[in-house]
């Protein structure tokens, strides 16, 4: 387990996307894919019931990208980048029969101390949202973070999400920082 620039095989890649489309699977299954009520012709599928899914991805994806190889949550994240990563890599290499380069693409993003701060403040969030939360899918915001660590290194998840999702992040805490400070 490398603490200090993480890696992920194309195992991880590959198990981080499976989660995303076993998460919308179930979403679509479980009544996403038929509106409300029985008896209901609206056919609109609540895609609000994924929010907490992505919101948590876009927290693992972060996360895997700003969080530093010295902190608590650094070694969380590289934990489970680590043990994600070797599932991947047994599944495709063991499992299928196939074989798991590694394909780190994305170097780490640099937050600003205000957007250190957000992000502070939203892995809070993320944790009382787990422990307190009677609503929320806690299994479901779980795979989401794994999955967002395990796809935020790679070269099109960390181009298309990492840069505006740190800048939004550096922005809010610029402008909260100096609204409190």
């Amino acid at each position: 387990m490398n603490l200090g620039n993480p890696a992920v095989s194309l195992g991880g890649i590959t198990l981080g996307t499976i989660i995303v489309i076993l998460v919308v699977l179930r979403w679509h299954k479980k009544g996403g894919g038929g509106g409300g009520k029985k008896g209901d012709d609206s056919g609109s599928r609540d895609w609000k019931a994924l929010i907490p899914f992505f919101v948590a991805l876009a927290f693992g994806i972060l996360a895997v990208l700003a969080a530093g190889p010295a902190s608590a949550l650094g070694l969380i994240t590289r934990f489970s980048l680590w043990g994600g990563d070797g599932v991947g890599y047994a599944y495709l290499v063991w499992g299928i029969g196939g074989t798991s380069p590694d394909v780190t693409r994305a170097a780490p993003v640099i937050l600003t101390p205000g957007g250190y701060m957000i992000f502070a403040i939203w892995t809070a969030v993320m944790i009382g949202l787990h422990l307190w939360s009677k609503r929320l899918p806690r299994l479901q915001s779980l795979a989401g973070i794994l999955a967002g660590i395990l796809l935020g290194l790679s070269q099109g998840i960390a181009g298309m999400a990492a840069v505006p999702l740190a800048s939004a992040v550096n922005v809010a805490g610029s402008w909260y920082s100096g609204a409190v400070a």
